[in-house]
């Protein structure tokens, strides 16, 4: 089988998914390379992404999948870039979702052609417990984008109410993106900067593990999500999280056995469960066994990525039938 994979960047998995589908080739418009495939999977129904992924399907009669990552269809089906989506979505002949929350919205939308398959693949012999939660910093971690989507300022504003009960208590944001300086702004603001730091770069495995490693806590205050991967990376190292209701979290694990979902997005709620938690070093050593085993059932990586490449595999052999 040769498979056209468009998008911004390659998936984690790709070099992987040549061991099932044969060859596979990336291209990030305008950079497209035309020419003979089974299969062209667009990467997201975006203007950028979608319509050239189509029309390569097209020239040469391959069968054209949509692949959908993030909660954000609700935002971009609205403006210009949203009826292009549309019109994509409709013109695939399969849809991959990452979570059933976006299964749920385009079914209804009328889509029929709609399979679930996260995209979290986790190197569990990388990112793997070191330390027990006895042993321990009363530090609280995110890590992701710095950017409007992932709510930040809610942490920041819940982390005040934290360390007026937790002095000791420690906030690390870790990563990139547009928001950065107003995250340091607030933090200054909130009167939390001998407590609360940013580090503004990417890390590699190894760093992240040691991170999620030292970690208390995963805290994510997403208005809406894919996975996420960061939060399962912190799990599959035995460390709990608070998060609000996003992404396929909800679907995997129940409130109470991993972590703690939100029921609202205020601070002071949010700011109630870290100092619970924060408190109890044995609740989150059970919740983090509860967590890195759920990690290991739903996204180990050899398991995760032969469950997307079969039902690509599956989908292309029934059409040839």
């Amino acid at each position: 089988m040769r498979v056209l994979m468009v998008g911004r960047r390659k998936s984690i998995a790709f070099e992987d998914l040549k061991r099932y589908w044969g060859e596979v080739i990336f291209a990030k418009p305008p950079k497209i390379h035309f020419g003979k495939y089974d299969l062209v999977v667009a990467q997201e129904p975006t203007l950028r992404i979608g319509p050239p992924a189509y029309l390569a399907a097209k020239l040469c009669g391959a069968k054209f999948i949509i692949e959908v990552h993030g909660g954000y269809l609700g935002r971009w089906l609205k403006g210009a870039n949203g009826k292009v989506a549309t019109i994509m979505l409709k013109k695939a002949d399969l849809v991959r979702v990452v979570n059933e929350n976006i299964a749920r919205q385009l079914r209804g939308m009328k889509l029929k052609k709609v399979i679930t398959i996260p995209a979290i693949y986790i190197k569990t012999d990388v990112f793997r417990p070191i330390k027990r939660h006895s042993e321990r910093d009363n530090l609280v971690l995110y890590a992701g984008r710095f950017v409007f989507e992932k709510n930040l300022p809610l942490l920041i504003k819940a982390f005040r109410h934290v360390v007026k009960e937790e002095p000791s208590a420690k906030l690390l944001l870790i990563g990139e993106g547009p928001e950065k300086n107003l995250l340091r702004r607030l933090i200054i603001s909130e009167g939390i900067e001998e407590n609360a730091r940013i580090l503004n770069r990417w890390l590699s495995h190894k760093e992240l593990a040691s991170y999620y490693n030292d970690a208390a806590i995963f805290a994510l205050t997403s208005y809406y999500e894919g996975g996420p991967r960061a939060i399962c990376e912190a799990g599959a190292c035995r460390t709990p999280f608070i998060s609000t209701p996003v992404g396929i979290l909800p679907e995997i694990i129940e409130n109470g056995v991993g972590g703690f979902f939100l029921e609202s997005r205020e601070p002071l709620e949010l700011a109630e469960k870290i100092i619970i938690m924060l408190q109890d070093h044995q609740l989150r050593e059970k919740m983090g066994e509860n967590f890195r085993r759920v990690v290991i059932e739903h996204f180990e990586w050899g398991k995760a990525v032969k469950r997307y490449a079969e039902a690509y595999l599956k989908f292309y052999r029934e059409r040839l039938d």
